[in-house]
């Protein structure tokens, strides 16, 4: 028993000792002030060189993605000479699922919400294709297979709670 106690006490210990603060004057020429308040902290983010959507727009592959919540997923593969995608998930659990192989792919969505899902795919068509997608409230999926003409331009848009829509697209 005195082995366990020491042995925990040893242990332990070195784990509370890391957690004290010290004042250590070595350390003082290696601080920075820039950080002390949160105005300085903003001052720096803000004059930080941020390029603007439009440079993004003369890219020839962009992908922006924006989550917001727990166990989000979003997972691409795109096959096309300009892909323009712009992804926001604000809740949790989402899932997007995209497989295109196009001219072009320009797609936004936006999942509003916990637990929607959406299935995109296009297969090897000539088309470019602009989709368009939208899902506000809890519990939606959308499964969208193929392009063609009169889909190439197509926007969804899902509200509620629980609905599914699948197309199918030849």
């Amino acid at each position: 028993m005195k082995i366990f106690l020491l042995n925990i006490l040893l242990f332990i210990s070195p784990i509370f000792y890391a957690q004290e603060k010290e004042d250590n004057p070595d350390f003082k020429q290696y601080s920075s002030s820039v950080f002390n308040s949160k105005e300085a902290a903003l001052s720096v983010v803000s004059s930080m060189n941020k390029k603007s959507p439009e440079t993004f727009s003369n890219q020839p592959s962009t992908v922006l993605i924006q989550q917001i919540g727990d166990f989000n997923k979003f997972n691409a593969t795109l096959q096309a000479n300009q892909t323009n995608i712009s992804v926001g998930q604000n809740g949790d659990g989402n899932e997007l699922l995209i497989d295109k192989t196009a001219k072009s792919i320009t797609q936004n969505v936006i999942q509003q919400g916990d637990n929607n899902k959406i299935t995109d795919f296009t297969l090897n068509t000539s088309y470019n294709v602009n989709t368009e997608m939208i899902q506000n409230g809890d519990n939606q999926n959308i499964q969208n297979i193929g392009t063609n003409s009169i889909s190439r331009n197509m926007k969804i848009s899902q509200k509620g709670n629980g609905a599914s829509l699948i197309i199918i697209n030849k």
